[in-house]
């Protein structure tokens, strides 16, 4: 048995030959492909001549297929349908292997220990080595809706907002303490009313410093104590320049304490912290399918 193999010549003829049964002849193909009639009879009369089959029979009585052309018809179909996904799968892996992609994130989430992030990059940049990664920081408030705006790739938030676009997956949990500077005129009243027990009617309010975008378990947390706000901070640099300068206490992490506390913040050990915060990777429903995404799934994972 002689066996065929296709070539590119053959391709075009079977896509001419598909034109031509859709639109029902080759006068109608012609038009409908801005193309000359003699180009696509030339077109069809090679790709017989080339199989060996009549697939058609064309002329004053009309166009029909042959019982060899239906069955070529429904092999082409498929062939080039089969070739159309490969192009389709090899533009989606050229875009997730070149490029730009954009990993969001809230303050401070890259130097936590537990979030995993530089170990995710390092390995990304060793599975694709073509393509701009960017880090790029952001509020909570805004995070979200950067995803679904196709602004950022994949995100990491402590807040979702749930957008019915984007999917959400628990990353990981991130401790936060009550901390006060050791130097702070409120320090000893502080730790005497916040420390160790909840609080009573007739407790005198501790300055503390909140954040402009609470999560569910900061409010509850400070529901349940005797605080009063004397300042905010959008950031937890901001938040932490107000406590360093005794203008009161506030949830900080304790991994972002070690870091930039140095001896001068002591915590306020209560019986309601560590105060436990889960966060959550983001990204488009659409973009599930990426390989970026899910290689940084899998690194985080």
């Amino acid at each position: 048995m002689i066996r065929f193999a296709l070539s590119s010549f053959d391709i075009k003829h079977l896509r001419t030959f598909l034109a031509v049964v859709e639109h029902g002849g080759v006068s109608s193909a012609a038009y409908r492909l801005n193309a000359s009639i003699s180009s696509i009879s030339r077109d069809l009369s090679a790709l017989e001549d080339r199989l060996g089959l009549q697939l058609c029979r064309r002329g004053r009585s009309g166009f029909a297929l042959t019982p060899p052309g239906e069955e070529v018809h429904r092999a082409a179909t498929q062939l080039l349908a089969n070739i159309h996904s490969f192009e389709l799968t090899v533009q989606s892996t050229r875009q997730s292997l070149a490029g730009t992609f954009t990993l969001g994130v809230i303050d401070n989430v890259v130097t936590n220990p537990n979030a995993g992030v530089i170990p995710a990059l390092a390995e990304m940049h060793r599975l694709f080595p073509g393509m701009l990664i960017s880090v790029s920081v952001h509020t909570v408030s805004v995070i979200d809706v950067l995803v679904r705006d196709n602004k950022v790739d994949f995100a990491i938030t402590s807040q979702p907002e749930g957008f019915e676009q984007l999917k959400y997956h628990p990353a990981f949990v991130e401790e936060h303490r009550l901390y006060i500077s050791k130097l702070s005129p409120y320090y000893d009243q502080a730790v005497r009313t916040l420390g160790g027990q909840r609080s009573v009617d007739g407790d005198v309010a501790i300055p503390y410093i909140s954040r402009d975008f609470r999560t569910d378990e900061f409010s509850e947390f400070e529901r349940k104590y005797p605080l009063q706000i004397a300042a905010r901070g959008s950031t937890l640099e901001s938040v932490l320049a107000s406590v360093l300068a005794g203008v009161g206490c506030a949830l900080l992490p304790s991994h972002f304490v070690k870091q930039v506390g140095g001896e001068t913040l002591v915590e306020i050990e209560t019986p309601d912290t560590p105060v436990q915060i889960q966060f959550h990777f983001v990204y488009r429903r659409d973009n599930a399918d990426r390989r970026a995404v899910k290689a940084l799934l899998d690194r985080f994972s």
